[in-house]
């Protein structure tokens, strides 16, 4: 299952054990993501999320997959796995709950060079599919594109369409909710709002101490 998640190399051993905080801001949002995760199943049902934000290198993306691991581990018979065929990608393709990770500026350069390529744009089809109906989605990095008018259709679709559908989603950001509306516009952020609890995780970058 842990394969189909789409988390990159960095992060795939993330854990909640192995989020060690260095200060009190820290030590509190690891509480809001254990908290989460002790009602994984309940929230995901629900159609629950967080808002994990704050400066560069504070653990966000780590806390984020933490706590997706935590969930699957603890419910293993309800999480399903991804068939090898990428075409059977529909609604009643899995059996189990299905979850994914993408970086939002990854998505958004991957869109813009399928305008006009049809090979490219089949394949992020298959990729908007997974954004738009898994049951679980961490959106990394939200904010960080440089902000557009292509930039906010093709988000507020995704969170429109989660925020409708009630899909559990996360996500990481180093801008605020008011910032985000600036970027963003305010008809996703009202709904980010809406769908997530907010998370702040700031502290020194810990990057720099390596």
């Amino acid at each position: 299952m842990w394969s189909s998640c789409t988390i990159p190399p960095r992060l795939a051993h993330a854990a909640l054990s192995n989020y060690h905080p260095d200060c009190p801001e820290k030590e509190a949002a690891l509480q809001k993501c254990q908290k989460f995760a002790e009602q994984g199943l309940e929230n995901i049902q629900k159609g629950r999320g967080l808002f994990l934000q704050g400066p560069v290198g504070t653990g966000k993306s780590h806390l984020s997959v933490a706590v997706l691991r935590e969930i699957i581990e603890n419910n293993l018979d309800r999480f399903g796995t991804a068939p090898s065929r990428l075409d059977l990608y529909d609604e009643y393709a899995f059996d189990g709950y299905q979850c994914c990770m993408v970086s939002v500026v990854e998505l958004l350069e991957t869109l813009r060079e399928s305008v006009g390529n049809a090979k490219k744009k089949e394949a992020v089809r298959k990729k908007l599919h997974r954004i738009r109906r898994d049951d679980f989605v961490i959106m990394d990095d939200i904010g960080a594109e440089r902000p557009s008018e292509f930039v906010e259709e093709q988000l507020f679709a995704i969170i429109d369409l989660r925020y409708r559908t009630r899909r559990s989603t996360f996500f990481t950001s180093n801008c605020t909710l008011k910032e985000l509306e600036r970027q963003l516009g305010e008809r996703s952020v009202s709904r980010i709002f809406e769908m997530c609890e907010g998370v702040r995780v700031s502290g020194s970058d810990w990057r720099k101490k390596r």
